[in-house]
């Protein structure tokens, strides 16, 4: 039986916040025990609020964060032991603000070949067929590979991004927020094209985004985050139509509608956003929670795994 494209064994990381000139520093807990697995070939897409841990996770599995505690590996090899151009190889980044990521002095054909060069073993002829492969993979011309990002649309900076990612043939790619800069229309033909890659190039896709529609077009599986934790994890076809947890569901009750005169949806969580350095005691979601029972307050509730998948919640 082959590895898990991505396993997390207990993974933590904290940061230390100054709340003032004078205050004691506090304590921030952005992810907090996150164990699971990501088979090779599938998508996880991963939802949440902001400020619920997202992005750090996808900066810890990437390398680009160290954490606290707990491990990343990586096709079966422990990420902290990788050396880093072995790393890159294996896994690679899609960003949302395709135009920040970009260098605006440098063409699009020398911003693709930068994860070439870097590895410093792959010579100039076999660099430029790779960069024409890349760019031509997510539809974009030799005479575009000749332009600077500010002469692209935002969508086809974003191909550029993908082709960047690509370029190095990684296993791997962790999408953090990929679309959420673009229009909806460009939006799903970035969409598409990522489906079409994963189908092509057996893929495995560690997509995060706070857009469901969205997480429910690309993902195989869902894992609904919040205060740095898993507290669901199922199928998305499964998660879509039966949620367990109320958190899950009041997420699936924000989505607005077209239908007119219904207004923005009240899904009873109140107006106090979480903070990660006030975490509450028992369940972290029980202060907002519209079927909260006393237990929720004071006992942590423990991980439920069957057959539909996973949910932390007592009332499950």
């Amino acid at each position: 039986m082959s590895a898990p494209a991505i396993e997390l064994r207990g993974l933590r990381r904290e940061f230390r916040v100054r709340q003032g000139m004078f205050a004691a520093p506090k304590q921030v807990i952005a992810v907090g025990d996150v164990s699971f697995e990501v088979p090779a070939g599938s998508v996880l897409g991963v939802v949440g609020e902001s400020g619920c841990g997202k992005s750090t996770l996808a900066r810890l599995i990437l390398g680009l964060l160290e954490p606290t505690a707990g491990e990343v590996l990586v096709d079966g090899q422990r990420l902290s032991g990788m050396d880093r151009r072995a790393r890159a190889r294996l896994i690679q980044p899609v960003f949302q603000d395709p135009f920040a990521s970009l260098n605006p002095k440098r063409r699009i054909r020398d911003i693709v070949a930068m994860p070439l060069i870097a590895q410093g073993d792959i010579g100039g002829a076999e660099r430029d067929r790779r960069v024409a492969e890349a760019l031509e993979r997510v539809g974009l011309s030799r005479e575009q590979g000749m332009r600077f990002p500010a002469q692209l649309s935002g969508g086809q900076r974003q191909r550029v991004a993908i082709a960047r990612a690509l370029v190095l043939r990684p296993r791997i790619v962790v999408c953090d927020e990929p679309t959420s800069a673009l229009d909806v229309s460009v939006q799903a033909q970035i969409l598409n094209l990522l489906a079409e890659l994963r189908r092509d190039l057996g893929l495995t896709y560690l997509f995060i985004s706070h857009n469901l529609a969205v997480v429910e077009h690309i993902a195989s599986e869902v894992a609904v985050m919040y205060l740095g934790r898993i507290v669901e994890r199922a199928g998305s076809e499964a998660l879509f139509a039966a949620p367990r947890h109320p958190y899950t569901r009041a997420l699936l009750a924000s989505v607005l509608t077209p239908e007119p005169g219904l207004g923005v949806p009240d899904v009873g969580l109140g107006d106090v956003m979480p903070d990660p350095a006030n975490i509450p005691p028992g369940c972290r979601f029980h202060p907002r929670c519209p079927v909260a029972i006393p237990r929720c307050a004071t006992e942590t509730p423990k991980v439920i795994a069957d057959g539909r998948g996973l949910v932390e919640c007592h009332l499950a």
